[in-house]
């Protein structure tokens, strides 16, 4: 039993190292702002498809953290809360490091309002067959149109090399319903790096940032195979992957100020 819990704290120093690591650079002093250069192109470029990724790069070393919004359109807090952060990034108080953001990777879902193109009517939208991007990571880039978008994104997030990914959902319900199917009011993950750093960023933004009242968010280890969330969990096994789904039933703005204020929790843990 002593030698198991060893080997227990001994990983949890591991864990805990590799998060201090790529914590920006503190200082005793006051910290002048980052300088920060924001670069900007396209994927799909072309195509009724085409989306623009952001780049921002800092002259503060820190960890490197990819957000990526509007997989799934009818989503609309998670392309919207991506779209504000276009913005919000340079101005962020701490920041520094590198931070790559897709607002909205699915944009013809996203300008549908609809969960992938076609999803309200069998699939198809202007002749085109569609499938949910969500189940299709790591996609092909010479397959059907959702797996080519799929491709794009996971090339584009692949090269970045982050140590965070995040992906902005919703669900139609709280898991606070008894319906253990809602995953509203989530952070879903499912890797080893990520389980005892997710433990302190859900109790982190349910004490700092939570308003009174809010249902408190929980914890969910299930992303669905094919999900952005799965590939990269499994792709970058020492990386934090997470999924913040937000509860549709709230309004708009509620939900929107949710997924920025979850990444601010999570920033003011990785920049400090």
């Amino acid at each position: 039993m002593k030698k198991i819990r060893i080997i227990c704290l001994f990983a949890v120093c591991l864990v805990l190292s590799a998060v201090v690591l790529t914590a920006c650079t503190p200082s005793e002093q006051p910290p002048e702002p980052a300088n920060v250069t924001h670069t900007q192109w396209t994927v799909m470029t072309d195509t009724i498809y085409e989306t623009t990724v952001h780049k921002y790069v800092t002259d503060k070393s820190g960890p490197k953290v990819c957000i990526v919004g509007g997989i799934h359109g009818d989503e609309v807090a998670g392309w919207t809360a991506g779209l504000d952060l276009v913005d919000l990034i340079p101005e962020w108080e701490n920041v520094c490091g590198e931070i790559l953001l897709i607002p909205q990777a699915n944009i013809l879902a996203d300008t549908l309002h609809q969960r992938y193109p076609g999803s309200t009517d069998g699939g198809m939208y202007e002749g085109i067959e569609y499938s949910d991007i969500n189940r299709t990571f790591p996609g092909d880039p010479e397959g059907t149109v959702t797996q080519q978008i799929a491709a794009a994104i996971a090339d584009t997030v692949r090269e970045f090399t982050p140590d965070y990914i995040i992906d902005l959902h919703e669900s139609r319900h709280s898991w606070s319903t008894s319906n253990s199917l809602n995953l509203g009011d989530t952070l879903i993950h499912n890797g080893a790096t990520s389980a005892l750093f997710m433990l302190d960023l859900i109790d982190y933004y349910n004490s700092t940032y939570r308003e009174e009242g809010d249902v408190a968010f929980a914890y969910n280890s299930s992303p669905p195979e094919g999900s952005f969330n799965e590939y990269f969990t499994h792709y970058f096994p020492e990386s934090v992957v997470f999924t913040i789904e937000t509860n549709r039933e709230l309004n708009l703005e509620k939900r929107v100020s949710q997924q920025i204020l979850i990444l601010t929790a999570l920033f003011d843990t990785i920049w400090q």
